[in-house]
C-alpha cells in the first residue's frame, strides 16, 4: 500500500460460486470433493481454505461455498456431480453472488464499522470466516493473510454494499485498486 492509501476495495474475479452439501464424516466424500474442486474442504466451523484456483468456505456442518477463479469453475458443478452423486448436493449460485477484496492497514476498521461481529485480529485471524450482518445486509467475510479480507454477498445488494464500503472507507484514503 503506498501513497497513504489505507484501504483498497476491488471486485474479485470469481468464475463460479457453488453451494456444496455432503457428509463431512465421509472421508471419501471430502477427499473426492477436494480432488475435483482443487481445494480442501474445511471441517472446523468458521474456517476456510484456499488454493491457487479456488476457495472453500465453511457454511455449516455439511455445507460449503466453493469459489473458483475465472476459467476453473466452468464445468466444476458437473464434474462434482459426476463423481459424488448421489452423496452430495451441488448447486451453481454464481449469478447470485459477488466477491470483493478489502485490504490495507485500515481494512479491519472498515469491517468494524460495517458489522456487529468482532473482527479484531485476536478473534478473527487468517483462515477464519463468518456469515454476519453487514451494513444491514448479509455477507460472508473471510480473513486472509495480512490486512486483507474477502467479502461475499448477494448480487442484489452489490450496488448498496459497494457504496457502503466506499463511504465507510472514505476517511482512510480509500482506493479501488486501479491506477490513476
Amino acid at each position: 500500500m503506498s501513497d497513504g492509501v489505507g484501504v483498497v476495495c476491488r471486485e474479485s474475479r470469481i468464475g463460479a460460486f457453488l453451494n456444496l452439501r455432503g457428509d463431512v464424516g465421509d472421508p471419501d466424500f471430502r477427499n473426492v470433493a477436494a480432488s475435483v474442486a482443487g481445494v480442501e474442504l474445511p471441517v472446523e466451523p468458521c474456517t476456510w481454505r484456499r488454493s491457487d484456483n479456488a476457495a472453500a468456505y465453511w457454511l455449516g456442518p455439511d455445507e460449503w461455498l466453493l469459489a473458483a477463479v475465472n476459467g476453473v469453475g466452468v464445468d466444476l458443478e458437473s464434474r462434482l456431480r459426476d463423481v459424488l452423486d448421489p452423496r452430495c448436493s451441488v448447486v451453481d449460485v454464481s449469478v447470485a453472488h459477488v466477491q470483493v477484496e478489502l485490504s490495507g492497514v485500515d481494512a479491519g476498521k472498515v469491517l468494524q464499522k460495517s458489522s456487529p461481529y468482532d473482527f479484531h485480529p485476536r478473534n478473527f485471524g487468517a483462515g477464519r470466516c463468518v456469515q454476519t450482518v453487514f451494513a444491514k445486509a448479509t455477507a460472508l467475510v473471510a480473513a486472509r493473510e495480512g490486512d486483507a479480507f474477502d467479502i461475499v454477498f448477494r448480487r442484489s445488494y452489490a450496488n448498496y454494499l459497494l457504496r457502503w464500503l466506499e463511504d465507510a472507507a472514505a476517511e482512510y484514503n480509500a482506493s479501488d485498486g486501479r491506477s490513476p
